[in-house]
């Protein structure tokens, strides 16, 4: 079966101009910024972790433990990248408009960021690389409160907390396949980026009108390591059944904190005066660690069905509520599935359009309350890949979800994301032969 047209092939001199151009276009502005929302969930650790899914992925639930066409990179599971035999060129961004709201009050939000930035090349027949940039975390929270200094008077001392940075990694993935059907990948990434907690006092009944402010920077720098695995079973001539695995090997990263105490005035932009508390200090913080399965069956070029199952380790991470009870494992369970009526489809495009459809439901960390209950995040998705010129694709993904209820934990978030995709693939670097 053959879905690439070699009328007009692509060359090398049109192809890296190609890609020189969409790299400064879209790096540039967008590569060290992080996204604009509001996110108490931010609050532990380094922040709330990106799931790290393209737009494919995110159609369907998240899946992609052992699910792959070949056609897209998987950037779930690096094993899978060995059935990728043509060079693809992935650019992503995403938008979010959330409700977030307690007892007291709420707050609509609209933002976005890039989501993804990736080069995946086919080495050799076994043997398939990907190089990418993507968010790794990201910081994003501001909440304030108010206190009287006597019964008669009016609030006049506020608390202020806010977090703002976050954290993007470059990626090398390599994916191997060792026998007919069986797979193995390693993934590393080098992980960057500043993340600045602030906790910060006014006092409105002094006459001083002054703001004395904590702040606590912390810079980010190590490298992280994740294995994976996948096998491919026939049952059919056209049908698979699918496994895969993988496992992250880091569990630790190094990070420089430094702390100093400032004074600013009443509008909180001119610093008065700063005091560093001590010199920067080396230190490593505990990450989370996740182990992710996954179960799919497959018919060629036609549909797919799987369910992911993730668990990730939280206890070790630093819980920035000042709790001294540890944090929980989190549990995900992931289902998906895709359908391309006709990818052979002359007469009519639809049937070349691949719809994907999923959701998932995940028992999160995050307990505001503190009285054990922690936060269920539940969401639907779907979208559609609309076929371009060859195996090129613009994928269009869309998710509803909520986190949390207010019934339950205190607070609840009501989110709708919409993903862009991107997808060029074609027999870039390659020597076209003519029989």
């Amino acid at each position: 079966m053959n879905f690439i047209s070699l009328d007009k092939p692509t060359t090398y001199t049109k192809t890296l101009r190609f890609l020189l151009i969409v790299l400064f276009l879209i790096v540039s502005p967008v590569v060290w910024a992080q996204t604009i929302l509001n996110s108490p969930y931010s609050y532990l650790g380094m922040g709330e972790i990106q799931s790290g899914d393209n737009a494919t992925q995110m159609m369907m639930g998240g899946i992609g433990v052992s699910n792959s066409n070949g056609i897209y990179a998987n950037m779930v599971n690096p094993a899978l990248l060995a059935r990728n035999r043509y060079t693809n060129f992935e650019v992503g961004v995403n938008t979010e408009y959330k409700t977030l709201q307690d007892y007291r009050q709420q707050q609509k939000i609209f933002g976005g960021n890039y989501q993804s930035l990736n080069l995946t090349l086919p080495i050799s027949s076994r043997w398939t690389m990907s190089v990418g940039i993507r968010p790794h975390s990201a910081v994003g929270y501001e909440t304030k409160s108010f206190r009287r200094l006597n019964l008669l008077g009016v609030d006049s001392l506020i608390y202020s907390y806010k977090g703002s940075g976050g954290v993007s990694k470059v990626s090398i993935l390599n994916g191997v396949r060792l026998a007919k059907e069986f797979y193995v990948g390693l993934q590393m990434d080098y992980l960057f980026g500043q993340v600045n907690r602030n906790v910060a006092t006014q006092n409105l009944s002094d006459g001083q009108f002054y703001k004395v402010q904590l702040e606590d920077l912390s810079s980010y720098s190590d490298f992280q390591f994740k294995a994976g695995f996948a096998y491919r079973q026939k049952i059919k001539s056209d049908i698979f059944l699918n496994v895969g695995a993988t496992l992250d090997l880091s569990s630790s990263i190094n990070v420089n904190q430094t702390k100093r105490f400032a004074t600013f005035d009443v509008s909180g932009l001119s610093i008065i005066n700063a005091d560093t508390l001590d010199k920067p200090a080396a230190s490593v913080q505990q990450i989370p660690v996740t182990k992710r399965y996954g179960l799919s069956i497959e018919k060629l070029a036609n549909w797919m069905f799987g369910v992911d199952y993730t668990t990730t380790d939280w206890s070790k991470v630093t819980n920035n509520l000042g709790r001294s009870t540890s944090l929980p494992t989190s549990h995900k369970v992931s289902i998906g599935g895709e359908y391309t009526p006709d990818i052979e489809s002359i007469s009519n495009y639809f049937k070349r359009t691949t719809y994907r459809v999923g959701g998932s439901i995940e028992k999160t960390p995050y307990d505001f309350l503190g009285n054990g209950s922690y936060a269920m995040d539940k969401n639907v998705s779907f979208g559609l890949a609309l076929p371009l010129r060859n195996l090129s694709l613009l994928n269009i993904a869309y998710q509803l979800g909520r986190r949390g209820l207010i019934t339950e934990n205190g607070m609840e978030e009501q989110y709708q994301r919409i993903t862009l995709g991107l997808t060029f693939s074609d027999l870039w670097f390659q020597k076209q032969k003519i029989n």
